[in-house]
């Protein structure tokens, strides 16, 4: 009988032990870590507020560039969401009339607001998946200035790939100084 309660204690310990070891562990990490960045402990869904945008696309033709009103999800504390306006016009059109004007390839590394200019930095995609073109990249460059210049705290935008000032971005449009508003772009 003596055998039979060691066994038993034994063969617990070993299960308790293993339940309080698996109960320990951190969950793993997913691959999607930034797509889904963790959430502060200050920030909640109640802190995540609308927001209406006006994103520019092109036309049929890649004549003219046509807004579209979208409302975005930003936290409450940014006042301007700049790099999640870009993101918008990197996801496309909801309206299957118009066309994009950024490659779908091509990422946002950051976006940040001094003096009134708008930075915006992306991947070397927005270069190298680029269709081409003096339309394509008039289109594409008047998308991203019009759409920031939207918000009342930007005058301007500097393009940025890799972090770096370039003079073109595909050999028509010279992006080495920040760009104004191009109103004659827009077809209302």
């Amino acid at each position: 009988m003596k055998k039979k309660n060691v066994i038993l204690l034994i063969v617990t310990g070993v299960l308790l032990s293993a339940f309080l070891v698996s109960g320990c562990n951190p969950s793993p990490k997913s691959d999607n870590s930034a797509d889904n960045p963790p959430l502060n402990v200050s920030q909640n869904k109640e802190s995540l507020v609308s927001k209406e945008v006006v994103l520019y696309f092109g036309d049929d033709e890649a004549m003219y560039l046509i807004p579209e009103k979208r409302t975005i999800k930003i936290n409450s504390t940014d006042k301007l969401p700049a790099g999640a306006i870009i993101n918008e016009l990197i996801e496309g059109p909801h309206d299957k009339s118009l066309r994009p004007t950024i490659p779908k390839e091509a990422k946002l590394i950051s976006a940040k607001v001094e003096d009134k200019i708008a930075y915006v930095d992306f991947t070397e995609e927005i270069r190298t998946k680029h269709w081409g073109g003096s339309a394509g990249e008039t289109m594409t460059i008047a998308s991203i200035v019009n759409t920031l210049t939207e918000l009342d705290d930007i005058d301007k935008v500097q393009i940025l790939i890799g972090g770096e000032k370039q003079d073109t971005l595909v050999g028509h449009w010279y992006i080495g100084e920040p760009i104004e508003r191009i109103e004659d772009t827009i077809k209302e």
